[in-house]
């Protein structure tokens, strides 16, 4: 069916020779709407972007959300009939290569809703993402104290620092990096987790460690947040990512080696020290005890196993 003239617009450009053509556009599109094709997988994500539904994500959500729209995007002329099961799992295969099964696995999630979102509207029937599985993600390794030795010993003093904060708070990457000198009031950090955080939520209230304090102390202040690059400037995390494990390899550490261990770290030696689940929760933020179970459960077993292995001892002697 063809538009009526009063359902298109007239936009006049001047080429380079100097002669003027005139190009017709639907009234109803948008300017990045009219670059696709009807029906085309570009006309679509353009339209999920200016919904209300892609409009009221929050922030952090819309970010990851574009990052997998712009892998979808190189399917941009391809009809969205005609996009296929295969053809999403071809496309996550290709980003587990690159970037890992994680980002492959939010990929799937963010196709996910916007072909659900596709069906909704009326532009499928059906949409070709549900039963795909996730792919398994490996867990990141903790840090050994020998490893957190040589660390500490060979990092640049920039990314020491990283160490040093992150094993004394527990606090994820994103956190760390934004965590300002205003934090620090009183012998305690204050934050908001970025993760898990919810309008209205506490702050998260970290008493400083004495080593910690200690480090504090002769930091320089030349910024607003306490870890900073090598200029002096605040960390973009996947820059922070790439450094630390490029000068981490250099020390001959492990290739997985990375910050978020050093979170693992701070609830690993706190259920050392006796601290319950729910005490390590209070310092690391988890809103959930079933990862910080993991850590004391796997301290308990050691512990339960040597006493039991040294009452087995004296009761050989007495036999004896």
């Amino acid at each position: 069916m063809r538009s009526s003239p009063s359902s298109k617009r007239a936009v006049r450009k001047r080429l380079a020779d100097g002669t003027v053509k005139t190009y017709y556009y639907d009234r109803n599109k948008t300017k990045r709407e009219s670059r696709y094709q009807d029906g085309s997988i570009g006309a679509l994500i353009v339209a999920y972007q200016i919904s209300p539904e892609y409009r009221g994500l929050a922030p952090k959500t819309k970010k990851s959300y574009q990052l997998a729209l712009t892998d979808l995007a190189e399917h941009q002329h391809a009809q969205v009939s005609d996009f296929r099961r295969r053809h999403v799992l071809e496309a996550r295969d290709a980003i587990s290569i690159g970037r890992g099964s994680a980002s492959a696995n939010i990929f799937v999630r963010v196709v996910g809703t916007l072909f659900n979102w596709a069906v909704e509207r009326e532009w499928i029937d059906y949409s070709p993402v549900p039963g795909i599985k996730p792919l398994a993600i490996g867990n990141f390794p903790v840090w050994s104290e020998d490893q957190v030795k040589t660390a500490l010993a060979g990092l640049p003093e920039h990314l020491r620092r990283v160490v040093v904060l992150g094993m004394h708070t527990g606090q994820r990457r994103g956190d760390l990096i934004a965590l300002p000198w205003s934090a620090l009031q009183g012998g305690v950090l204050r934050l908001l987790p970025e993760k898990t955080s919810r309008p209205g939520d506490a702050d998260l209230i970290i008493p400083v460690h004495r080593d910690l304090a200690a480090e504090l102390k002769v930091w320089p202040r030349a910024a607003d947040t306490i870890l900073t690059t090598q200029t002096g400037l605040r960390w973009i995390g996947e820059n922070l990512s790439r450094e630390m494990s490029r000068e981490l390899q250099r020390l001959g550490l492990p290739a997985g080696l990375n910050i978020h261990g050093l979170r693992k770290l701070a609830a690993t030696r706190l259920a050392q020290a006796g601290c319950t689940a729910h005490e390590i929760a209070s310092i690391t933020g988890h809103k959930t005890l079933s990862m910080v179970s993991l850590y004391t459960r796997s301290v308990d077993q050691e512990r339960l196993a040597r006493a039991a292995v040294s009452r087995l001892e004296d009761s050989s002697g007495k036999t004896d």
